[in-house]
C-alpha cells in the first residue's frame, strides 16, 4: 500500500467514525425531541419546533412571547442542565438562587444587583434574593401562587431563577447530586433521566407562568 492509500484510508475510517457518531448522537435525541414538543404543545406553545438537530431544545411562541427551553449536556464540572427562557419585559431584575452550604454559596455582589431581603416571602432564608428594586421584589412575593411554584425549582447550587429587564431565566441542573438524592434518582445512569428531564421542564413553565402573570410581564419589543 503507498503512502497515497494509507492517508486515503485513515482519512475514510476518520469519516465513518465521525458519521457513526452523527448518528448515534441523532437517535438518541429523537425521544427527548418527541417528549419536549408534547410538552411545549401542552404548555400551550404556538408553532414549537426543535432549535438545534442533535438535542431536544426547543422554541416556540406563547402569547406572543418569544418562548425556548434549551437542553444542554454534562461538561466537566458542570451538570446536565435544562434553560428555560421567556422573552418578556420586566422593569427591573430579581435574581434567585437556594442557599446552600458550600464554600461559594453567598453571592459575590459587586457587580450585578445588592442581596435584598423582601419581607413577604415564607422561607426567606432558604434563599439568596439579589434585585436592584426592592419594592419589585416584594411585588413579586405579595402573590401566594410564588413560593410554592418557587420552592421545587430551586434544589441545586446550580439552579437560579432570573428576571432580567429582557428576559426570564430560569435554569435547572438535571443530574446533579442534590437533585438526583430529591428524586430518588439513582446516581450513576448511563442514559438520559427522560422522565426526570420532563418533570423538571413542567415545573419550569409552572413557575414561569406564575411570575409573568403575577407582575403582568409583556413581551420584550425592541427599541
Amino acid at each position: 500500500m503507498s503512502d497515497a492509500q494509507g492517508i486515503g484510508v485513515i482519512f475514510g475510517g476518520a469519516f465513518v467514525l465521525l458519521v457513526a457518531i452523527l448518528v448515534l448522537i441523532s437517535r438518541n435525541s429523537s425521544e427527548l425531541q418527541k417528549r419536549l414538543l408534547l410538552l411545549a404543545t401542552s404548555f400551550g406553545w404556538q408553532e414549537p419546533r426543535r432549535i438545534w438537530w442533535w438535542n431536544g431544545s426547543m422554541r416556540g411562541t406563547w402569547r406572543g412571547m418569544p418562548v425556548s427551553l434549551q437542553h444542554m449536556g454534562r461538561y466537566k464540572g458542570t451538570p446536565e442542565r435544562l434553560l428555560l427562557t421567556v422573552k418578556s419585559a420586566a422593569p427591573a431584575r430579581i435574581k434567585i438562587k437556594r442557599r446552600t452550604n458550600g464554600f461559594l454559596s453567598k453571592p459575590i455582589t459587586i457587580f450585578g444587583p445588592p442581596l435584598v431581603e423582601p419581607v413577604n416571602i415564607a422561607g426567606r432564608e432558604r434563599y439568596w434574593i439579589r434585585s436592584d428594586e426592592l419594592v419589585f421584589a416584594e411585588r413579586l412575593f405579595a402573590h401566594t401562587t410564588v413560593a410554592p411554584a418557587l420552592e421545587p425549582n430551586l434544589i441545586a447550587g446550580f439552579d437560579v431563577v432570573d428576571l432580567q429587564p429582557k428576559q426570564l431565566r430560569i435554569l435547572r441542573a438535571i443530574d446533579d447530586r442534590a437533585v438526583k438524592k430529591h428524586f430518588n434518582r439513582p446516581f450513576l445512569k448511563f442514559s438520559r433521566d427522560l422522565e426526570l428531564i420532563e418533570t423538571i421542564a413542567a415545573e419550569e413553565w409552572k413557575l414561569a407562568v406564575v411570575i409573568i402573570e403575577s407582575l403582568g410581564l409583556r413581551g420584550y419589543e425592541p427599541s
